[in-house]
Parts: structure tokens; sequence; C-alpha cells
């Protein structure tokens, strides 16, 4: 059971599954930067929701005071649903605060590490993708190769049109590949995580979460 409700994303599915999946600071912070722009548009609807049940409120009470029973029914029907979502509505804005704030955490424990501060966020998701497609690839290849299976077609072209295919890409493939001949090689492959430095830099954050909600 992997869903939070009122959630988009737990937690634990932001510290590991998605920004634990980028390779570098500088794609982390894209991502959560993304995760961050996303909730707080959320938020800033919120404001307008209120205003616009507000209005409706105002309706319903006219069409119930209009002596027309349909109206009537309608209106007192208006603030009967209006009522029923209170509840909701209230848990889904606490929640995403709370996303909020751990996507925040997340941010201040990645950004120090980013290489590319001195740029634009833009320009630094962009200058990251070369180092992040590198290490993408190769995190790929080590999983075929781990389960088995051959490095696809589609897939080993991807690598190959990488400019560092030649310098870090193939030697990476060769080592895997090496590994894997001996038992004790893939032993040890096997055993190895596929935790990034992105979600290890996130441990922390996440334990303290849990922590806290122990408390």
């Amino acid at each position: 059971m992997h869903a939070i409700p009122n959630h988009t994303n737990s937690n634990f599915q932001i510290a590991y599954f998605l920004v634990g999946s980028c390779f570098t600071p500088d794609a982390a912070i894209a991502l959560l930067t993304n995760l961050k722009e996303n909730k707080e548009i959320a938020l800033s609807q919120v404001k307008a929701s209120e205003l616009r049940e507000k209005a409706k409120i105002i309706r319903a009470n006219k069409m119930i005071n209009s002596g027309d029973e349909v109206e009537q029914l309608e209106g007192e029907a208006d603030l009967a649903e209006i009522e029923a979502n209170k509840e909701l509505s209230l848990k889904n804005i606490t929640a995403a605060k709370s996303e909020l704030d751990f996507i925040n955490l997340c941010i201040e424990k990645v950004k120090p590490h980013c290489k590319f501060n001195h740029l634009s966020s833009d320009e630094a998701a962009q200058a990251a993708q070369q180092e992040e497609w590198k290490l993408e690839l190769i995190h790929r290849a080590e999983n075929y190769l781990l389960t088995g299976s051959i490095i696809p077609a589609d897939h080993f072209a991807t690598m190959r049109m990488h400019p560092e295919f030649e310098t870090a890409i193939l030697p990476a493939v060769k080592e895997i590949t090496k590994s894997l001949s001996s038992e004790a090689g893939q032993l040890k492959l096997l055993a190895k995580s596929s935790k990034t430095q992105i979600s290890i830099m996130l441990e922390g954050v996440f334990q303290l979460e849990n922590k806290d909600a122990k408390l």
C-alpha cells in the first residue's frame, strides 16, 4: 500500500523514488523546484476556491429564500455539498502544506552541493544534463546486465550518442561485465545498493521527519 491520503507523493517517494533517482544535485534541485512550484500553484488556488465557495453560499441562500420550492431544494443541496466537502478540502490543504515543507527541506539539504549554483535555475538544469544522462545510462546498463539480460539495442544506441561514451560509459560497462564474469563479482554487484548520492543525502531529512512524526 503506497498511497498516502490527500498527498500527491509521500515523503518516502520523494526522497527515494523521485528526487532519489537523480544522480547529480543540480538535476535533483531541478526536479524539486518543479515539485515545489506545482505545490505552490495548488495552494495559491485555495484563495480563489474560497471566494467561489462564498459566492456559491450567497447564491444558495438566495435560492432558499426565493419562495420557489425547486430552487429552495437546489439551494439546500448546494449548502449540503459545501459542508460535506469542507473536511476533505481542509485535509487536502494541510497535506499540500506538509508536502511543500518536506520539499523545501530537501532543497535546503541538496542545494549547497550543487555545481551550478552560480547559474539561474533553468541554466543549471540544462548544464547538469550531460553528467546526469551519463550516470543514468550507466545505471540502466548495470541493471540490464545484472538481471542476466543484454543491453537492448535502442539503449546501446542512446549510450553511443552520448559525448562521453568512449571515455566514461563504455569503460563502466566493461567493468560491470568483468565483475559479472566471476561469482564473487556477481554477488558484489547484486548486493550493491542502487541508492544514489541524492537519496543518501535525503536519508537524514526523511528519518528526521519520521522521528518528529512519532513524537
